[in-house]
């Protein structure tokens, strides 16, 4: 043995003439050198050259063939607008990051990319951001006031969103995007608007719709949110016959005359029994007449057993069809009598069979009100309390809260408790109950909504709707259930409430009668002028308190009587704000690219959260196919993601705690537990998880993502360092002139490239993860990367060998450059700046001249290997058992730590075998290998190809250990090697 002090000074002496791995890429990524450096340099750069690029290849071409190009090389996501308000959450997130990974995808598949980014700017929660900043409720607030407000709040959070956003190298130009409070936007938006008015899509109707009464307006079905836990109280109330009606059936079935003689009707909203006009019943059901407590009440015979006692038997039996003409009374209400109507929406799944219809107040009581001429009564004011004119005298004193003197609110438990009191004090209550079920709520004010009439604006979808269902034919979805769900939405519609009661927002260019304000002008003509007047005055010309120039806001033909009419104050619904955003796509499409037809569709992708299947991608489909000729979805597929959770699957909510921003991932935080991932670490978060389901956030997993993050970064890092020590100019070896080990590793990778792409075409970004590092941690690392050291640093620098490895090592970087580019793009970036420039140029063509300044434009990596499968076949069932049956062999040798301490015997009797000793010196990563040729088997017989066998003898070198590459070849102590002889030479 030698002495270790000596070993160690003449290992010192040839340490110099190894080639170990030199590079100045760095252990871990700088973060201000990301923001500073990498996040332009692979993102808006490169968005902006290929851009430009296409643009130019674009307007060299005929409008025909322009047309073609624009439809073969342009891959287009539409972005969904977020809302500006607030700071941005993981949702934002993930939901950026999912959009940069399919545009980086495309782009490294060869096609152009356009993606303009947008922000939502009206709406409630920004209005009342004003408000509270004025310090007002609005009710008496200028409506230009509290819109100069909101504008100055939504700019100022698109300059703080943008900026965060920015961080999380997202491929877009962040100057060039598209706000709905633009003036340009704005009018392409009424444009819409009068389009469908020209067709005759937009009517107003005083029409039940749901109503916010802390937020004051109308709301869509996509602003609200479902309480599966809500509780009403539940009555059960008797309404008497009308004197005719009693008459006629107690002489028809010989009832007692003096008993008195009740409909029970079920509800579950008391507060809406004031509007009652009628009871509708089913006439395919039975009814019976039962004797309860000294009265015969009416109830639909199947539904008896849940409401009355097993003593009640039925006086009398009844077809629905025998309600038909009769009526009834409700006292507290006077006199009138009231119709029995047939209706398809009464079931027997709960209730009497028997139910209460107030068309003010329900949408399928409407339809009854409408076809049957009924009075669509609602007496509620926007704040939810009850307009007292409108109702009995009698009435007001119980209906007045005696704290404030005002009206009750319909909604509070106070005029629950008054209107069941009133009740009993008249007879009319047989029972009231608790009623657990779902009821809906407003998504902002997280407060109860009621159902209420009011005059608005409404878009008729019985045709749109139709054609709309017929595009989703040609629409991919992914998940799939995403069809269903979209589909279900649209055939639940048959309009569309578009009005809003704010004043932040597009207004509905409508001008009512100053004496008659339900009177109003509103045409295809009106608009198109008021378009005019808008473009040149601005939108908040419309709100001014002062009407002294309602002259100029209407044609010329209306001059004389402009005088009679002031203009609106509803304003549209944001979600036709942001449904027209395919607006920006068409502009894109006529004003830079100068094409005269539309591509359709006009956007390959929609990506959003799964609830935008009631808001974005329903209003979107319905705004296009209402303004199009041609029936088709703007969108090609439709790509949905769920929600951010805890570790514990709580949804997360600040109002719980438990939330983490995209800040606190990319820094860290000790006190939650998140290392600090960086911008590629928020990235690959979003990426490792299966987007489409919910997706758990916590410090455990960021942990395994900063683990995997750094073994991707020790990668590259020695892949450069190893390609940086080449002294050869023809670098790259073709695929036949590399050993068998090195051809294995690259149809490996071949096949990880092929699977991959796979799984980026379906949208499974979490497997295009998980099988890159499996590949990363058994193929490159744990495999190819160790057995190719020793020759990597002791070979001499131009030896045949190490410009095979090297080449190897090439395809490897150059095929991860491409894997995780869309995911990683700051490491790929980061490592294609530290990568020498002959690398960058070597596969170099004709059309790559000027794209190969960045790892993003260069064209995704095409490995041309025919029969790539049988030759990864062939190595593992020829050279991996051998492989196998060494580390077994080897784990049995005594006093011997290192495989370089050993020899290997192969004895074979075959005529020629797949290997040589060289490839399987290499693999072992032994001393040396001998392959002799005998019947005399040794050691353990090792099974290789279809049915051939050879045997394995180990056994320790006796030579002396080479103080360079520290195998034991050496004949003489504190000798070089052979071979480390010829490399220092």
């Amino acid at each position: 043995m030698v002495a270790p002090s000596l070993r160690s000074c003449s290992q010192h002496v040839y340490q110099k003439t190894l080639c170990l791995p030199k590079t100045k890429f760095a252990n871990r990524s700088n973060l201000q050198k990301t923001f500073d450096l990498l996040v332009p340099q692979s993102s808006k750069d490169v968005y902006r050259k290929q851009l430009d690029r296409f643009l130019a290849e674009a307007h060299k071409l005929d409008p025909a063939k322009r047309s073609e190009f624009v439809k073969n090389r342009l891959f287009v996501l539409h972005d969904g607008p977020p809302y500006a308000n607030g700071d941005l959450h993981l949702g934002h997130a993930m939901n950026k990051t999912l959009k940069d990974i399919i545009n980086r995808y495309q782009l490294l598949k060869g096609k152009f990319i356009y993606y303009k980014p947008g922000w939502d700017c009206h709406g409630l929660p920004i209005e009342l951001k004003a408000l509270q900043k004025l310090g007002k409720d609005g009710s008496n607030m200028l409506p230009t006031k509290i819109r100069r407000v909101a504008s100055q709040h939504a700019q100022k959070t698109i300059k703080s969103q943008k900026e965060q956003f920015q961080q999380f190298a997202i491929l877009t130009d962040w100057e060039d995007r598209y706000e709905t409070m633009q003036k340009s936007f704005e009018l392409n938006q009424l444009g819409v608007l009068k389009e469908m008015i020209r067709v005759g899509l937009i009517k107003r109707q005083n029409k039940p719709v749901y109503w916010g009464s802390e937020t004051r307006t109308a709301l869509a079905e996509g602003e609200l949110e479902y309480n599966d836990n809500h509780v009403s109280t539940s009555a059960y109330v008797k309404l008497p016959f009308a004197s005719k009606s009693a008459d006629a059936v107690r002489r028809h079935y010989s009832l007692n005359s003096d008993i008195p003689l009740s409909f029970l009707i079920w509800t579950s909203t008391p507060w809406t029994l004031f509007s009652n006009q009628a009871i509708c019943y089913n006439e395919k059901f039975s009814y019976g007449i039962y004797k309860v407590e000294g009265e015969y009440l009416v109830v639909e015979s199947g539904l008896k057993e849940a409401l009355l006692q097993p003593e009640h038997k039925a006086t009398a039996m009844l077809t629905g069809k025998e309600l038909q003409g009769l009526k009834y009374t409700i006292p507290f209400l006077g006199n009138d009598e009231k119709p029995l109507l047939h209706g398809e929406h009464v079931t027997k799944l709960s209730g009497t069979g028997l139910v209460h219809t107030a068309p003010g107040h329900g949408f399928d009581d409407y339809l009854i009100g409408i076809t049957n001429k009924l009075e669509v009564f609602s007496p509620v004011d926007d704040e939810g309390r009850y307009k007292l004119e409108l109702l009995p005298q009698e009435l007001h004193k119980d209906l007045i809260e005696p704290e404030t003197g005002l009206p009750r609110r319909v909604l509070s438990e106070g005029t629950t408790k008054t209107i069941l009191k009133l009740l009993t004090k008249q007879g009319l209550l047989l029972k009231a109950e608790k009623y657990v079920h779902s009821y809906p709520y407003d998504w902002r004010s997280k407060k109860p909504v009621l159902i209420r009439a009011t005059p608005q604006w409404f878009a008729d979808l019985t045709d749109v709707k139709k054609s709309a269902l017929e595009s989703l034919e040609n629409v991919r979805f992914h998940p799939g259930r995403g069809k269903t769900r979209l589909a279900s939405f649209i055939k639940s519609r048959s309009e569309w409430c578009i009005s809003r009661q704010r004043s932040w927002g597009v207004p509905i260019p409508a001008f009512h009668k100053v004496d008659n304000h339900e009177e109003v002008l509103m045409n295809e003509e009106v608009v198109e002028h008021v378009l005019g007047v808008i473009d040149k005055k601005g939108i908040d010309s419309w709100f001014k308190e002062d009407n002294s120039d309602i002259a100029e806001w209407l044609p010329s033909r209306y001059k004389d009587i402009s005088h009679l009419f002031q203009r609106g104050r509803d304003t549209v619904d944001v979600w036709f704000d942001s449904g027209s955003t395919w607006n920006v796509l068409e502009d894109f499409y006529t004003q830079r690219l100068k094409l005269t037809e539309m591509p359709y569709p006009l956007a390959d992708v929609y990506l959003e959260g799964s609830d935008q299947h009631r808001g974005w991608f329903q209003s979107s489909l319905l705004t296009k196919i209402a303004t199009s000729e041609q029936a088709a979805a703007p969108y090609g597929t439709v790509i949905t993601h769920g929600f951010t959770l805890d570790e514990r699957g709580i949804k997360m909510s600040k109002s719980i705690g438990n939330t983490i921003s995209p800040e606190t991932v990319i820094r860290g935080d000790e006190k939650k537990g998140i290392p600090a991932l960086g911008v590629d670490g928020l990235r690959l978060l979003i990426s490792q998880a299966d987007f489409t389901t919910d997706v758990t956030i916590g410090p455990t997993v960021t942990k395994h993502v900063a683990e995997a993050l750094k073994k991707l970064r020790l990668t590259f890092k020695f892949i450069l360092g190893n390609l940086s020590t080449t002294e050869n100019s023809n670098m790259l070896l073709p695929f036949e002139k590399l050993r068998a080990v090195d051809q294995f590793t690259i149809c490996k990778l071949k096949k990880l490239s092929d699977e991959v792409q796979t799984y980026y075409d379906s949208y499974n970004f979490s497997k295009v993860v998980t099988t890159t590092l499996y590949h990363m941690n058994n193929q490159l690392s744990a495999f190819y990367f160790d057995i190719t050291k020793d020759s990597l640093y002791c070979d001499r620098p131009d030896s045949l060998k190490r410009r095979q490895i090297q080449t190897t090592l090439f395809h490897v970087l150059d095929t991860y450059r491409c894997i995780l580019g869309p995911i990683t793009p700051i490491l790929v970036q980061e490592s294609w700046n530290h990568l020498e420039t002959k690398w960058k140029n070597i596969e170099k063509t004709h059309s790559d001249l000027n794209t190969i300044d960045s790892p993003f434009t260069r064209p995704w990596k095409h490995l041309n290997l025919k029969n790539y499968e049988q030759v990864v076949n062939n190595f593992e069932q020829n050279q991996l058992p051998i492989l196998r049956a060494y580390a077994n062999e080897f784990r049995a040798l005594p006093n011997v730590t290192k495989s370089t301490q050993t020899i290997v015997s192969i004895i074979h009797s075959e005529d020629k075998l797949p290997f040589s000793e060289d490839c399987i010196a290499d693999l072992l990563q032994v001393s040396g290998v001998k392959i002799e040729k005998s019947e005399n088997k040794r050691g353990v017989l090792v099974s290789i190809g279809a049915d051939k066998e050879v045997s394995l003898f180990v056994e320790s070198s006796d030579l002396y250990e080479c103080p360079r590459c520290w195998k034991r070849n050496s004949t003489e102590i504190e000798s070089l090697c052979h071979r480390c002889s010829h490399a220092i030479t």
